[in-house]
């Protein structure tokens, strides 16, 4: 606003409210975090602060949390999102598991199967001369018969990497529910916080209460699903310092 200008009422009440809202987003904490450190995880859950130890498992989670699919998303999927998202190199274990899993395979086929599908809209546009339409063709049947003679398309593939997403994931969740806190006791926000992975994670991807919970939330093979309480909203920040104006990401964002 230039100097001397003169506001309406209107303007200014508008402006206070912008004002409030955002000193409000500083001087509330998050009440939901879920971020990664050298070896360990950041938590808040329902506005209760704790830590855990780094394990794979907790990609997997931390990807469906903080970025939760429309759709249940596949394991193959899932992993590739949560090697973006990582944060820090992979350590050797990480990176054997990567291999194991033939992630590096499916990321080039994923972006292959991306490649054909932008092929098939240059050789479906009307609009395309024939010289381009011809070399899209090409490159379409070069990539086709690619995909056709990899292993990846085998099941053996995926459902080896669907067992490890599953079974790393089932892994911190029992250590969670079993956490204890320095006394010996159960750890009451870590094993809240398994109790809401059981509940809004594990149950509607059909891998927390049998068939019968896997028919009943509609759970695809192979996918994983996020499905929260209405107002629930995972953040990836650091807590908000209060008395100064930071409050948001830190390091690594």
């Amino acid at each position: 606003m230039k100097a001397g200008a003169i506001t309406t009422p209107a303007e200014e009440s508008e402006q206070k409210m912008k004002t409030d809202l955002q000193n409000n987003d500083c001087n509330e904490p998050p009440r939901y975090v879920l971020r990664r450190e050298l070896g360990y995880w950041n938590l808040t859950f329902e506005g209760r602060e704790a830590i855990f130890k780094h394990e794979r498992g907790a990609l997997y989670v931390a990807s469906l949390l903080l970025d939760p699919p429309r759709e249940p998303i596949h394991a193959v999927a899932l992993a590739l999102k949560a090697r973006n998202i990582a944060g820090y190199a992979p350590g050797t274990a990480e990176i054997v598991q990567e291999r194991n899993l033939g992630l590096d395979d499916a990321a080039a086929i994923r972006a292959l199967w991306r490649r054909q599908r932008e092929l098939e809209a240059v050789m479906d546009d009307p609009q395309q001369i024939e010289p381009v339409k011809a070399e899209a063709l090409r490159e379409f049947e070069e990539v086709s018969d690619y995909l056709r003679k990899s292993p990846w398309r085998g099941r053996h593939s995926a459902g080896r990497c669907v067992r490890a997403v599953s079974a790393a994931i089932k892994r911190l969740h029992a250590r969670l529910a079993q956490a204890t806190d320095a006394e010996a006791r159960p750890h009451p926000v870590l094993q809240a916080f398994a109790r809401h992975l059981h509940e809004y994670l594990l149950v509607p991807s059909g891998r927390g209460g049998g068939l019968a919970w896997a028919r009943a939330f509609g759970s695809v093979s192979g996918c994983f699903v996020y499905q929260p309480p209405r107002g629930i909203i995972w953040k990836n920040i650091a807590a908000c310092y209060h008395g100064n104006t930071f409050c948001g990401p830190i390091r690594g964002e």
